[in-house]
């Protein structure tokens, strides 16, 4: 079975979910909170920084594959609009995210505010690459 795919909205997609994590993990919302949760001191912040673009890069790539994954998911399940495009975002997140993260954070002990700010953000960019790739034709 074969899918449509509209690469400029996958690539829109992916690039919108990745700019809101510098809003998510900045000052403004949830950079303190986290980097207390996941022990960055202010020393290894600086060090980390060093070889940040590895993360950048991870997390780009990552974010294009989510997007032209949910592409081909709704071509596949013939979904192309508003609500759709945000159902299947939030189902995906729910089902995919949030089950292996748990997974994840509870055989390594992370804390349940970890999880929440973690997991929430991937909600957020999730339904947004969703909407996008359900509107956009």
């Amino acid at each position: 079975m074969e899918t449509t795919i509209n690469y400029w909205a996958v690539l829109v997609g992916a690039l919108v979910y990745y700019a809101d994590g510098a809003l998510w993990y900045s000052p403004l919302l949830f950079a303190k909170s986290w980097t207390a949760l996941v022990g960055l001191t202010e020393e290894k912040l600086k060090e980390a920084k060093k070889g940040a673009w590895k993360s950048y890069l991870t997390a780009l790539v990552a974010a294009f594959l989510i997007s032209f994954g949910m592409a081909r998911l709704m071509g596949y399940m013939n979904v192309y609009s508003l609500i759709g495009g945000l159902q299947t975002g939030f189902w995906c997140w729910l089902i995919f995210v949030m089950t292996t993260s748990a997974i994840n954070s509870s055989f390594a002990g992370k804390p349940l505010k970890l999880y929440l700010i973690d997991g929430f953000y991937h909600l957020y960019g999730f339904i947004i690459i969703g909407i996008i790739l359900g509107i956009w034709r």
